[in-house]
C-alpha cells in the first residue's frame, strides 16, 4: 500500500507508518496548480486529505486524484476532516448546495474506497459514497469520570448515543434555537444535571458558540463540572479567546487539522486510528 499525503494532512505523516510516496506539486508564476506523480506507482494508494480551506487543498486533491487514476492505481481515499459538510441544505433561494458540488467532484474520479472520519452531516449520505468512522474509543478514554454524555442539540445526538452505549453512561439531550448563523439559544435540558460531571460531545467546535451556551445552561442547571470533546477543532475567529473565557473545564479536539495543545484546549492524537483504517484496506 503505497501512501500520499497532501499538503493538508503533513502533520499526520511523520506518525503514520507506511510506504509513503511523494509528487511533483508546484504553482506556475500565474497561479495554477501543477501536480505530477514522478515515480511510476502501481496496485492500491491511499490518499490522504481534507478538504478545508484555503481552497487550494481542494485543487490539490483533485489533480492528485486525477494524476493517480491515470496510472494503473486502485485508489482509496482517507479524509481526517470533510469540510463543507455543514453546508448541507439549502435554505434560501440562490445559495449553493456545497457539500453536493465537493461530493459531485469526488465521484467523478475512480475511487474504490472513501473513508471519513466523523463527517458532520448524515446527508452527506445522498451525495457520497463514503464510510463513517467514529472516533468512540478516543471519547470513552476520557469519561472515567464523567457522569453523563452531553448531546448539545438535535444532530449531536447520535455520536453522542453511540459514546454513551460505548462507555455505558446515560446521554442528556439539549435542544436549541438558532436565532441567527452565529447566535443560538438554548431552551431544554432532557435530565437532571445537578452536582454531575458532564462531557459535552459533538463532532466540531466552529465559532464556539452552540458549545458555550450548552455549558452555561448545564451550569446554571447545576452541572458540577462541564468538559468538552469535539473531533474536529476549526476555531474560527475569536473563538479560542471565548472558550478560554468561558466556564468550561477542559476541552479536547483531535489533531485532524493542525492544532496545539494551550490553555483549556487539549489535542488528542489520531494517528493511530487512521493507522487502523490504513490497515483495513
Amino acid at each position: 500500500m503505497k501512501l500520499f499525503f497532501t499538503p493538508s494532512t503533513q502533520h499526520l505523516a511523520p506518525k503514520i507508518d507506511g510506504a509513503k510516496e511523494t509528487y511533483i506539486s508546484k504553482t506556475f508564476s500565474d497561479g495554477e496548480k501543477y501536480i505530477r506523480v514522478e515515480k511510476e506507482v502501481s496496485g492500491k494508494v491511499c490518499v490522504i486529505a481534507n478538504t478545508n480551506p484555503p481552497a487550494e487543498n481542494l485543487l490539490e486533491l483533485f489533480f492528485l486524484l486525477d494524476a493517480l487514476q491515470r496510472l494503473p492505481t486502485e485508489i482509496h481515499l482517507l479524509i481526517p476532516y470533510f469540510a463543507y459538510a455543514r453546508q448541507d441544505r439549502i435554505t434560501q433561494r440562490g445559495e449553493c448546495l456545497s457539500i453536493k458540488v465537493v461530493s459531485d467532484f469526488l465521484q467523478y474520479f475512480r475511487l474504490k474506497r472513501v473513508v471519513v472520519l466523523h463527517m458532520h452531516s448524515q446527508r452527506a449520505e445522498r451525495y457520497l459514497d463514503y464510510e463513517n468512522v467514529l472516533p468512540l474509543h478516543l471519547v470513552s478514554s476520557l469519561t472515567n469520570r464523567m457522569d453523563a454524555i452531553v448531546a448539545p442539540d438535535k444532530g449531536g445526538i447520535p455520536f453522542a448515543s453511540a459514546v454513551g452505549k460505548e462507555c455505558g453512561l446515560p446521554v442528556i439531550r439539549m435542544e436549541k434555537k438558532r436565532i441567527t448563523d452565529k447566535r443560538v439559544e438554548i431552551i431544554e435540558v432532557s435530565d437532571n444535571v445537578k452536582g454531575k460531571r458532564v462531557v459535552i460531545v459533538d463532532d466540531m467546535i466552529a465559532t464556539g458558540g452552540t458549545i458555550i451556551k450548552a455549558t452555561e445552561k448545564l451550569i446554571a442547571e447545576g452541572a458540577k463540572e462541564v468538559y468538552v470533546y469535539a473531533t474536529h477543532g476549526i476555531f474560527g475567529g475569536n473563538a479560542r479567546e471565548k472558550l478560554e473565557k468561558s466556564p468550561i473545564r477542559q476541552i479536547y479536539v483531535t489533531n485532524s487539522i493542525p492544532q496545539k495543545s494551550k490553555g483549556k484546549i487539549r489535542v488528542i492524537d489520531i494517528s493511530m486510528l487512521l493507522q487502523e483504517v490504513i490497515k483495513d484496506i
